[in-house]
């Protein structure tokens, strides 16, 4: 998140940092503006459905989203819990659902188009041991950003994932 906040800054970006961690979010901030950027924290659990509404709702607009939420638990598929299947599908799928459509609703209101860009995984195309709930989710994010896209290019909104590797 961190990178591409300074990539999309240092491109002439005023940047929404959002994160449940104030302090990092200052961090960030602090190491924009130092450079004459323009950086806004936004204190936000992105599991909050809530609350993601809210905060982006308050927004003027929005060109670009850096849909960057996630993490991964590996477990032996026949061993993966309950609390982790949960977690990673809520952080992981909902979400990044939940942020794109507000996202969504903000960039149709403005009527200007915009790009969504999804922080996807190289688990996002094949599968791997240990990671059998990460790579679901992240062959749901790939499906959703395809969605979205066949949705909405006709308002010049832009759906496009990131699939980095190791």
């Amino acid at each position: 998140g961190r990178g591409a906040a300074l990539s999309l800054a240092e491109a002439g970006a005023e940047v929404m940092l959002v994160s449940r961690t104030e302090e990092d979010l200052n961090n960030v901030a602090a190491e924009i503006q130092a450079t004459g950027g323009k950086a806004t924290p936004i204190v936000c659990d992105v599991t909050d459905v809530a609350q993601v509404k809210e905060q982006i709702e308050s927004l003027e607009r929005i060109d670009i989203l850096m849909n960057n939420a996630g993490s991964n638990r590996p477990e032996p598929f026949v061993d993966v819990s309950e609390e982790n299947l949960d977690f990673l599908l809520d952080l992981n799928i909902k979400s990044m659902f939940t942020v794109a459509q507000a996202a969504a609703r903000r960039m149709l209101a403005g009527g200007r188009g915009g790009s969504m860009i999804h922080m996807s995984s190289q688990m996002g195309h094949v599968g791997s041991p240990n990671r059998t709930v990460y790579c679901t989710t992240k062959h749901a994010i790939e499906g959703m950003s395809k969605a979205i896209a066949a949705e909405l290019a006709p308002h010049n909104i832009r759906s496009n994932c990131i699939g980095p590797t190791f």
